[in-house]
């Protein structure tokens, strides 16, 4: 039987552990309680024990949130090509670990294997059953020598059971940093570094059926990616060696202002430590998906409209409000018939009903007028079998003056194409967790003409902090492909340029901390290096909400003359010796 984590019948609670317990602070995790650091933990209840999820009761960050993929020559345009050759340098990731917590792997692909010896350091299967120890909480753990037994057997399946049956996290994993093929032409971009990977299990069928997400996709949900970052941390300290991590994966879910659970996390361990984060800014500049309106003195008034695809009135869809504190928002829902019915601000501790006669449609509300991390009034609302056609969110701010709101629908794959606001904006799209402070939030743009990706997600963050923080290219990346056929193939997607990113921060990590040039090297470090020499077009003001602040990053490394100041090594390289590192 597997274990409450992989269980469909219990449900999973984020908790601050310190904050919403009792007594001492000496807890162990077990089947039913998992510490992921010193703040946050993971609560697995079993179903018949939890009353029906309440926003208001539970709070929101307390249920996990959704995510799923963003992506839909790159290293010789970015100038990473160059690193890799150069006489001096010749940064390959040697001495670093690129963690990519993902779909899991393909290792029988060549670009993670030298005949039997592989690059994988080993890999965490979330799906599997019947492995759980001190390492790892559930699922199994498979290390090197078993993953080069599997490569020397005839039947590796019976040895290493673990695939990737999607092919998103094989792509990241070979861009961030498989080995160099020459007859394919493909490098990754830290082709020496050893690789960890976390395959996360799917997201459990209560949260969808409960955020009204579909079955058929692969959606993964927030405390099994927080306990991804836990496991690969581990592995990192345990081999004394800085750690890149990718996380390509995305939500609209949240205020959109960096805040949650797996947000903090992030924050927390690649501020002042040896490891980054790269995620992507998502793929949502385009999809219509987002709704903003700021009110001034003498307008307090205004109609939404929302298209409602046929797609979406079978299995229903969800979409969330965030109003800017201190407003107080009230909100009429008009179906396509004209039937309105509204909202209560005052049943604030429990779902609302709201039942349409003429389109035979319920509509579940939970009204939260301070939500407890932003301070921010939260509308959530779901729509259960809903009638094709435009609805409107009647929206009235109670307090004259300036505010704000937004409306976000689920991202690109967890709702069609045909359910859009007819007036929507494309800033504020960065998905979390892009949103992220400390993380490096890396956005796309098509290498052979330099434009920007046109479905990438805009910045800023609703706080107004810079995201993206660059770019990297992503847009018809060659790069690992599963399956029959070419075992190399173009991607595209602002994953594939996080996964980039990813690896050229293992380079960095390799200067700085393996070859001990600057020994208090940190994530934030990295981040600010590339952001430092991000190239900017003439005339452009930057950063901005497109790109950043920048396009390509680059990085003045020493070549062949170096000299020391202050106990750091300070690199000088002539013009025709700077490098591109491809964003």
């Amino acid at each position: 039987m597997p274990v409450p984590a992989q269980n469909q019948q219990y449900e999973n609670f984020i908790i601050r552990y310190k904050q919403n317990t009792h007594g001492g602070f000496d807890y162990e995790s077990d089947e039913t309680f998992q510490i992921v650091n010193d703040l946050f933990g993971i609560l697995y209840v079993p179903m018949q024990e939890v009353p029906e999820l309440e926003l208001s009761s539970y709070s929101y960050s307390s249920i996990p949130r959704c995510y799923t993929y963003m992506d839909t020559g790159a290293l010789s345009t970015s100038g990473v090509t160059g690193l890799h050759n150069h006489p001096y340098l010749k940064l390959q990731g040697k001495g670093t670990l690129v963690a990519v917590i993902d779909s899991g792997i393909d290792y029988l692909h060549p670009a993670f294997h030298n005949g039997v010896q592989s690059k994988i350091f080993s890999i965490w299967d979330q799906t599997l059953e019947g492995g759980a120890d001190g390492r790892i909480p559930f699922g199994r753990e498979f290390g090197r020598q078993q993953i080069e037994q599997a490569l020397a057997s005839e039947n590796p399946w019976e040895i290493v059971p673990s695939s990737d049956t999607n092919g998103h996290g094989t792509r990241s994993a070979a861009t961030a940093a498989g080995y160099r093929i020459e007859k394919d032409n493909f490098c990754g971009a830290a082709p020496e570094a050893e690789i960890v990977i976390v395959k996360l299990k799917q997201a459990k069928n209560y949260l969808r059926d409960f955020y009204l997400l579909p079955r058929d996709i692969d959606i993964f949900q927030e405390d099994d990616i927080m306990l991804a970052i836990s496991y690969v941390l581990f592995i990192a300290q345990e081999q004394q060696m800085p750690l890149s991590i990718c996380i390509g994966l995305g939500t609209s879910m949240g205020a959109h202002q960096g805040e949650g659970p797996l947000n903090e996390y992030i924050n927390s361990i690649a501020a002042f430590t040896q490891n980054a984060v790269s995620v992507p800014a998502g793929n949502e500049g385009t999809a219509r998906h987002h709704y903003l309106r700021e009110f001034g003195p003498n307008d307090t008034e205004d109609t939404v409209e929302l298209r409602v695809g046929d797609r979406e009135s079978t299995r229903g869809f969800m979409t969330e409000f965030w109003g800017d504190s201190p407003g107080s928002y009230y909100m009429t829902i008009q179906s396509p018939t004209g039937e309105k019915l509204s909202v209560s601000t005052a049943l604030k501790n429990r779902t609302q009903e709201l039942s349409f006669v003429f389109v035979e449609t319920k509509v579940l509300v939970n009204y939260v007028p301070i939500e407890r991390r932003t301070g921010n009034t939260l509308i959530f609302i779901r729509f259960q079998h809903p009638a094709s056609g435009i609805w409107k969110f009647l929206v009235e701010e109670k307090i004259p003056g300036k505010s704000r709101f937004h409306i976000w629908l689920p991202v690109r794959g967890m709702i069609s194409d045909e359910t859009y606001f007819l007036q929507s904006s494309p800033d504020y799209t960065v998905t979390a967790p892009g949103d992220t402070e400390d993380a490096m939030t890396v956005t796309a743009y098509q290498h052979r003409d330099n434009s920007l990706f046109i479905q990438a997600g805009r910045g800023y963050n609703a706080e107004n902090i810079v995201k993206p923080d660059f770019a990297a290219p992503g847009v018809g990346i060659l790069t690992a492909s599963i399956g029959p056929g070419e075992e190399f193939a173009p991607a595209t997607g602002t994953s594939l340029a996080a996964a980039q990113t990813a690896g050229i921060a293992a380079l960095l990590f390799e200067w700085a901390l393996v070859r001990g040039n600057e020994p208090y090297f940190t994530g934030n470090s990295v981040k600010h290096y590339l952001s430092r020499g991000a190239v900017r077009e003439a005339g452009e003001v930057y950063p901005n909400p497109d790109w950043g602040y920048g396009e390509d990053v680059i990085i003045r490394l020493q070549s062949n003359k170096a000299s020391k100041i202050n106990g750091f090594r300070t690199f000088f390289l002539s013009r025709n010796q700077t490098f591109l590192l491809g964003f």
